[in-house]
């Protein structure tokens, strides 16, 4: 094959790295090299093709970066090296030069990304409006090349890659660019360069403009099924459950695949909960997302040590045992939260310790490297990397920055040894034979193309900003093509509906076929525990037990034997045992004296023992054959006489109503630090029906007779929210 570049475009799955990979076999038959260009999670499914076809030498696999960096090196114009976290912490000390100090890693970030796109389609600051966030987004990029000085970043090694003399040693006989949606200026004027000199091969989706290619490939057929779960539980069930049966061997009925013809796409947030299943169906699941070195163990440690708001996880995390379990069974998070609970329960040493570990002192870089010693982190040099730059933005408060870097730091791919589960943007120019995409919804399979926050749709049309790509140009559905079509046999599964309501499938898909079970948990026979209800014979203490029960037997339960939170502070239940004390306070006493005339004589919390039930009234006043029924309520809360929530004084009203030595009762509402207030107006008569008594008759007849059975079992329901049990009706441990 002549020198020259050799475009093939063809819409995914239509076969191009199949073609491709033919070429480089001619290549290698013919005993030249050949450069495999790609991404870098590609290594693995590129190397494994090749296997296939047997022994193979002389093909080497590179990404963009790699291939640059070994031409920059090759005509011996090598320097420095600013990787990804160093780019972020020049654009912040950048930020704090020009705006400030207040400046926060995530503008950090953003300006970092936005200077990334530029250089990327060879924009100088110069390109760029002088008003404007644009403006800014020009000062910072002016100021961060100054900072920058003689390194290098990886937009660098593009640009400089395309200047050098190429001595390509040893001369490969055949480049070959494959798994690429689409390819920039700048890679592709380098392309160009380099196909002066070797053949180069280049498989694209996107074609860029002036570009002939050299073939056109048309998609090839997939065995595709959309399969409607009910929920994302069941969902994940049915996918491990065709897993399993996919692996098993088919002496066994199954079907005898190995790990390495499945494929199981997911959005990133589902992946943590399919792999804590894979123990219980014996999978090989594997974690196909990017590490980053926050992820690591000693990461996880690190991390805990920096978090801003601190939990009782990152205690424990630290060795801080007796408050971290103290905190996480509270849920409390912040210093000044676990800082109170220290001092209460008396582990304030315990927290001063944890503090002076977070606390850098006179010098920052040796305290680093005394704190990863303490943690226990064997490979020191990339956390202190990481703390050399964060140091250089923020010398007085570099804690935030190097939390922030080391988030952002990833690490090389592993080999994977088991079944992947890959997030979508990693399953790109990678098949399989067999592939499960989890969520096939509307708004999960997206590119999250929007408009720039510096540059908008309208300003990448003027000027020099012309060579920058549209950021809306609508390439989801291509992407989506991408994603169902990465085997020769794609099963789409998606929820038919969550917690937040039914959800709207890419496409509609019918039931599939239940699938045996294939865990032990679903195999065996398995009944839920359910922890047994108390039981007790006694008597109900008062009516408004009774009525509590109706809503939930084991709240009434928990009452009657003094599990419930007791009032606190001032209020009726201190009377009338305080009410000389209540008289010398400075507010209580004032409104007690105001209200004379109602207390004089009155009786408090007074017990009315009957046959089948007792009465426990708030307050009772007799003048002669006239009664006041006083219903006491907390401060600030309205008056509860609904015959739904109270009982009490309707059944005291009709009992009352029905003795010789009554005539007439007023029913009094009275609100602690407030006036009492009627029921109504006119009083309630001897032999006077009570429509609201007889409201509750067939309730409280209900409540007695699950009282008398002596089993208090919990009813979920609305109170639920009100209650102060903690949910101890739903623990195992009652």
């Amino acid at each position: 094959m002549k020198p020259g570049l050799y475009p093939v475009v063809g819409p995914p799955a239509s076969g191009k790295t199949t073609w491709a990979l033919e070429e480089a076999l001619k290549a290698l038959g013919r005993r030249e090299r050949v450069w495999w260009v790609g991404l870098p999670h590609q290594r693995p499914y590129l190397y494994r093709l090749l296997a296939q076809r047997g022994a193979f030498l002389g093909l080497e696999f590179l990404s963009f970066q790699a291939l640059y960096y070994r031409v920059v090196a090759e005509a011996g114009r090598l320097r420095p090296l600013l990787p990804g976290a160093g780019r972020v912490a020049l654009v912040g000390e950048a930020l704090r030069t020009l705006f400030g100090p207040q400046v926060a890693p995530g503008e950090a970030r953003l300006f970092a990304r936005a200077i990334a796109e530029l250089k990327r389609f060879g924009l100088p600051p110069f390109a760029l409006p002088k008003e404007g966030e644009a403006g800014r987004l020009r000062r910072v990029y002016f100021l961060y090349e100054r900072l920058k000085g003689k390194a290098l970043d990886y937009d660098d090694f593009r640009h400089l890659a395309g200047k050098v003399p190429l001595r390509l040693f040893p001369r490969p006989g055949l480049v070959v660019v494959d798994g690429f949606r689409e390819i920039g200026p700048l890679d592709l004027r380098f392309l160009r360069r380099l196909a002066q000199e070797v053949p180069v091969l280049l498989t694209l989706e996107l074609l860029p403009e002036g570009l002939e290619p050299i073939k056109e490939l048309s998609p090839r057929p997939i065995r595709r099924r959309v399969y409607a779960l009910a929920n994302p539980v069941e969902e994940s069930r049915y996918l491990l459950r065709a897993l399993k049966r996919a692996l098993a061997p088919k002496e066994l009925g199954g079907e005898g695949l190995s790990p390495e013809e499945i494929l199981v796409v997911a959005p990133e947030g589902r992946i943590p909960g399919l792999l804590v299943l894979k123990e219980e169906y014996g999978l090989p699941l594997v974690d196909g997302r990017e590490r980053a070195l926050a992820d690591t163990e000693e990461g996880e440690r690190v991390l805990a040590l920096l978090n801003p708001f601190p939990t009782g996880r990152d205690l424990l995390a630290l060795g801080f045992s007796h408050l971290g379990r103290k905190a996480l069974r509270l849920g409390l998070a912040g210093e000044e939260a676990l800082r109170a609970l220290a001092e209460r329960e008396g582990l304030l040493e315990e927290w001063q310790a944890f503090c002076a570990l977070r606390v850098p002192g006179g010098d920052p870089l040796a305290w680093g490297e005394a704190v990863l010693e303490r943690l226990g982190v064997s490979a020191k040099e990339p956390f202190l990397a990481r703390l050399r730059l964060a140091l250089r933005v923020d010398r007085i408060n570099p804690l935030p920055w190097w939390r922030s870097l080391l988030l952002d730091e990833t690490l090389p791919p592993e080999p994977e040894q088991g079944l992947p589960l890959l997030p979508p943007l990693r399953a790109t120019g990678v098949r399989a034979r067999r592939v499960y995409v989890l969520e096939w919804l509307a708004g999960r399979y997206t590119l999250g193309e929007r408009e720039d926050y510096f540059l908008l749709e309208e300003l990448r049309e003027r000027g020099l900003l012309q060579r920058l790509p549209r950021r809306l140009r609508g390439l989801d559905p291509l992407f989506q093509e991408e994603m169902a079509s990465r085997g020769e046999e794609v099963f789409l599964l998606y929820p038919e509906a969550g917690p937040s309501g039914p959800y709207a499938p890419l496409e509609k898909g019918e039931r599939p076929e239940p699938l045996p079970p294939a865990s032990l948990l679903e195999a065996l026979p398995w009944e839920p525990f359910t922890p047994p209800s108390p039981r007790s014979q006694a008597p109900p203490p008062h009516l408004e037990v009774l009525r509590r029960y109706q809503e939930c037997p084991f709240r009434a339960y928990a009452e009657r034997f003094g599990l419930w939170d007791r009032e606190e502070g001032a209020g009726w239940h201190l009377l009338p045992k305080e009410l000389a004390r209540l008289k010398e306070d400075p507010e209580v006493g004032p409104w007690l004296r105001a209200h004379q005339d109602h207390l004089e004589g009155m009786a408090f919390w007074r017990p009315w023992r009957g046959k089948r039930y007792a009465l426990r009234l708030d307050g009772v006043r007799r003048e002669g054959k006239t009664l006041h029924l006083y219903r006491l309520l907390p401060q600030g809360k309205s008056p509860d006489l609904d015959p739904k929530s109270r009982w009490t004084e309707w059944m005291a009203l009709e009992a009352l109503l029905q003795r010789e030595d009554v005539d007439r009762v007023y029913l009094w509402t009275w609100t602690w630090l407030e006036a009492p207030r009627l029921q109504r107006q006119t009083p309630y008569r001897r032999d006077q029906s009570v429509p609201a008594a007889k409201e509750i008759h067939p309730h409280l007849e209900e409540a007695l007779r699950g009282w008398g059975a002596g089993v208090f079992p919990p009813r979920p329901g609305p109170h639920c929210y009100t209650c102060s049990l903690g949910d101890v009706c739903r623990k195992e441990a009652l």
